[in-house]
């Protein structure tokens, strides 16, 4: 097997209606697609798509437990230019604060958020090239 990208990522979640008004009005990510269940964002050349939990036990034939909020699996990096302008903008409009902006050893200014479903998001700003 040969991977040739990563071409989607979907995040499970309890409200689509909630989840998409987080993605697309909070974040500003462009709808990209709308069913009943799914939506897919525009993201650039990786896709996020919401997929109700419902939707997704019935598609994996068995009952999917609720994330807890202190044992995250994962994370979604997003890009953006001012970390601490996006940071003050998301939690000013509801998004959870989990980490103030920081700025990283490897070269990076960092914050993390949560989406309404708990799942963590980290802003990134590229300060400096890594090993400069």
């Amino acid at each position: 097997m040969k991977v040739e990208a990563l071409d989607y990522v979907v995040l499970v979640v309890a409200d689509l209606e909630r989840a998409l008004a987080f993605y697309t009005q909070t974040m500003g990510l462009p709808l990209r697609h709308r069913a009943e269940r799914f939506a897919q964002l525009d993201t650039g050349s990786t896709r996020l798509a919401l997929f109700t939990r419902d939707a997704m036990a019935e598609t994996l034939h068995q009952a999917l437990r609720v994330p807890a909020p202190d044992a995250p699996a994962f994370e979604i990096g997003f890009k953006v230019d001012d970390v601490d302008t996006a940071y003050d903008e998301l939690t000013v409009a509801g998004a959870e604060p989990v980490t103030a902006p920081e700025t990283r050893p490897w070269g990076q200014r960092t914050a993390y958020v949560r989406d309404p479903d708990g799942n963590l998001i980290e802003l990134v700003t590229q300060l400096r090239r890594p090993g400069k």
